[in-house]
């Protein structure tokens, strides 16, 4: 479920998770340009990507409880009807705020989303920072994808430095909880 974002100029983060193709731009989720962008744009000598410090984030909860300990195999990020407005790249982390140990609500996953001395949730890399480009779907099998072995339950989808997203899809094995039948949209 798409639970809260960092800018919800355009649209909401609960779009990026529609079971159907996006069908325009107002079906997804896009922020408003930051005030503080340069007008220069300068790239880094060994990324080639913006050198920026803005960004926006969304919060998405997987379903099923989350994956398992085989963790997530695929991702894709639609940047389809995004042609002038998409992000020059996207990262994004995973958490897992369900343990026998520590079960943090929705709310604190959320409140640590946009705060980095936030220590109740432990945020890791899945996918680096990678660019993007406009109105096409962006896959990324296992071998681009960081920390495959760990169990998942939310996902922090970051755009740099702004722009728009279609959708988000994460893929791995379930974690199964009580009660929780798989449901398919296909």
């Amino acid at each position: 479920m798409g639970l809260e974002c960092s800018n919800k100029h355009y649209g909401v983060p609960m779009n990026l998770i529609r079971p159907s193709l996006g069908k325009d731009m107002g079906d997804g989720w896009e922020t408003a340009r930051h005030r503080e962008r340069s007008a220069v744009v300068t790239k880094d000598p060994v990324t080639g990507l913006q050198d920026t410090p803005l960004f926006d984030w969304a919060v998405l909860k997987l379903g099923c409880g989350g994956t398992s300990d085989t963790g997530i195999s695929r991702i894709i990020v639609d940047t389809r009807h995004f042609k002038g407005n998409f992000p020059e790249s996207v990262k994004i982390d995973g958490c897992c705020a369900s343990s026998s140990i520590n079960d943090l609500s929705d709310e604190q996953v959320c409140a640590s989303a946009g705060d980095s001395n936030n220590n109740d949730v432990q945020w890791f890399p899945l996918l680096p920072r990678v660019a993007m480009v406009a109105d096409a779907e962006h896959e990324f099998r296992a071998d681009t994808i960081t920390n495959t072995n760990r169990r998942v339950t939310y996902v922090r989808v970051s755009i740099y430095p702004d722009g728009g997203l279609s959708r988000v899809r994460i893929y791995g094995e379930p974690m199964l909880v009580e009660n929780t039948a798989l449901v398919s949209h296909l």
